[in-house]
């Protein structure tokens, strides 16, 4: 009962913060120029237009400004060990494998097929992989509002690139700056100093990777991206101290998805239309979570017959420091925004 309510804060804290977050972001996207805000004037001066675009033209940009993206990665990571910030030495990587993560990063599906503290530079985590979770999340937004805007007989979809930088720069670069704050404040690594070295019980001598993980971790939630650091995820306590990292990083999964349903109520201005869609997916993310949370604290059968403690319930696959029911409550919001990320459940559904 007490993961339940515990749940239940979690999910219903975020609604309450995702209301004035929603308002944020209509003001920030809403392309009508009374609602513009000065920094959206100031990005269409760095970027060299302000001209409004059809669909046709928005669409044009977006898929010209993702080949570029992939582009960029693409060569990052194909090129990592002649790059500099690559203190521990990562040499190249499978010409497949580059590519499968480029793409997978430029479309926000962020599929892991690699440990990034075995193999990837600080330069293609900073500058390829997170500089993606960053734009590739922004895209998502950009494209979010234009439509909704589309159905509310705007005469235009704005500008492709504005809106990009409005949404990486005033919404998503704001609310990582202050999760990756409250992140480090509770022990997440932030450092770009090669490995540690520590000397084992038994006498060997152990690289620990550190990593700016803080700022990684912070977007790729928020993002709803999924691809981590580390191999293992949040599962490794690097990326996740505590049970307040835990519980920080199951708002910012939820956080942004909740608060696009009321910028999508404020642009249309739908108000009962957009409350009736956010009762419906509330509930369902309770519900799921609620069995979830049963089944796994129920007690097993298959060990019905071992003499096996069975009355904590399901401990196989568990991260004990968030006890039993501590990985359902991660693995069904993970899996619900398709963020993907292993948590403290390492048997949860992901990519």
């Amino acid at each position: 009962m007490d993961h339940l309510l515990i749940a239940a804060l979690i999910v219903g804290g975020t609604a309450l913060l995702s209301w004035p977050l929603g308002a944020w972001m209509t003001r920030a996207m809403d392309p009508i120029p009374g609602q513009r805000t000065r920094a959206t004037a100031f990005f269409a001066r760095v970027g060299g237009t302000s001209e409004r675009q059809s669909w046709r033209a928005y669409l044009v940009t977006l898929l010209t400004f993702n080949i570029v993206m992939f582009t960029v990665t693409f060569a990052t990571l194909a090129l990592q060990q002649y790059l500099p910030l690559n203190p521990d030495g990562m040499g190249p990587h499978d010409p497949t494998l580059v590519s499968n993560t480029a793409a997978s990063f430029t479309t926000n599906t962020n599929l892991q097929h690699y440990s990034g503290e075995a193999s990837m530079s600080y330069l293609s985590q900073l500058g390829g992989l997170m500089w993606l979770q960053f734009v590739s999340a922004a895209i998502g937004i950009a494209v979010l509002a234009a439509l909704t805007g589309g159905l509310a007989w705007w005469a235009d979809m704005g500008n492709f690139l504005i809106d990009v930088q409005c949404a990486a720069v005033l919404i998503l670069l704001s609310l990582a700056a202050l999760s990756a704050v409250l992140l480090v404040l509770r022990g997440v690594p932030m450092t770009l100093q090669g490995s540690a070295t520590a000397t084992t019980l038994e006498g060997a001598v152990q690289a620990i990777a550190r990593w700016p993980v803080a700022d990684f971790v912070a977007i790729e939630q928020l993002g709803t991206n999924g691809g981590g650091v580390f191999g293992p995820n949040s599962t490794l306590p690097l990326e996740n101290q505590t049970f307040w990292t835990d519980g920080l990083s199951m708002v910012a999964i939820i956080l942004i998805p909740m608060a696009c349903v009321w910028m999508f109520d404020r642009i249309l201005d739908r108000k009962k239309h957009a409350s009736l869609g956010f009762a419906v997916m509330a509930v369902f993310l309770l519900v799921k979570i609620t069995a979830a949370v049963a089944l796994e604290s129920a007690h097993t059968v298959a060990f019905a017959d071992l003499a096996v403690a069975t009355e904590v319930g399901n401990l196989e696959g568990k991260e004990l420091r968030f006890g039993v029911t501590g990985g359902p409550l991660w693995a069904v919001p993970t899996t619900a925004t398709s963020t993907g990320r292993w948590g403290p459940c390492t048997t949860a559904s992901t990519r």
